[in-house]
């Protein structure tokens, strides 16, 4: 009967300690909700700064997707183009480079997205961004057939094919149909050609995810880029707000960087939000 008593007393210890945790996940949860939805409200409301806190709390939450991005980049860049109607000059805040950074940040979550990029290619205009190194044809037909998905599309696809692969093998051995065998011979074989496709897509847009180094220029207008890490060095570039950039490497409080076009230079870390 003592043995009893302290196997539920030990359940009950247990219970006790994972409660307020399974809460708090719920109570965050319905508190992303409530924001996420008093977000939408406030953007169809034109109220432009409520809607930008509400989304970044969501954000805080850790309940983050391509449509929380997609709304908070918006959500900025009609917060910018709002000051300019009150008089001020447009996007004086610094809302262009977040927002620039959330619709990268959205189409890194689904790069099939296909207003986000748009909306990107409108703020970057607004830029004084360089041209990117050209590339060859074959690398832009390469990305584009892998990013209208994600990874775990691609990943789920290539299951999938490699299954019915699978299945058209074993029917192939076990008919004695000679047509359909030389039927599903060459309907495996196209099989096996998209899982080999499919597969490199997933492992290759998992790869630039891991390995991404891109940022965004976050100031309220320009800010210098240095030829050393250091504030007296010559300034070589004055990149606006929502320019994107690699970031390289750190050394103290500078960051070096690469421009789309190739020139390289140091930046104040400050300055720069990873996407």
């Amino acid at each position: 009967m003592k043995r009893i008593y302290n196997i539920i007393s030990v359940v009950v210890v247990f219970a006790t300690l994972l409660l307020p945790s399974k809460l708090m996940a719920a109570d965050a949860k319905t508190t992303a909700e409530v924001c996420w939805s008093e977000g939408i409200a406030a953007y169809e409301a034109k109220e432009y700064s409520e809607a930008v806190r509400c989304f970044e709390q969501v954000a805080e939450l850790g309940y983050t997707s391509a449509d929380l991005y997609y709304n908070l980049a918006n959500s900025y860049f009609k917060l910018g183009e709002q000051h300019a109607e009150e008089g001020n000059r447009k996007f004086s805040g610094g809302e262009l480079g977040r927002a620039v950074l959330n619709y990268h940040r959205a189409l890194r979550e689904d790069p099939a997205l296909e207003d986000a990029r748009y909306n990107l290619e409108l703020a970057v205009d607004y830029t004084n961004d360089t041209e990117p190194l050209p590339e060859s044809f074959i690398v832009t037909l390469w990305r584009g057939a892998r990013d209208t998905a994600t990874s775990n599309s691609w990943a789920i696809a290539s299951l999938v094919l490699f299954g019915l692969m699978l299945g058209l093998i074993i029917f192939y051995l076990l008919s004695n149909n000679i047509a359909l065998r030389k039927l599903s011979f060459f309907a495996a074989l196209l099989l096996f050609v998209g899982f080999i496709f499919s597969t490199t897509f997933a492992l290759s847009s998992r790869s630039d995810v891991e390995h991404d180094n891109r940022a965004v220029v976050i100031c309220s207008d320009t800010t210098p880029v240095h030829a050393s890490p250091e504030s007296g060095s010559k300034v070589i570039r004055q990149p606006s707000q929502g320019v994107t950039v690699r970031a390289l490497r750190e050394h103290g409080e500078w960051s070096e960087i690469s421009f789309a076009d190739g020139e390289k230079g140091w930046i104040r870390s400050s300055k720069l939000e990873k996407i």
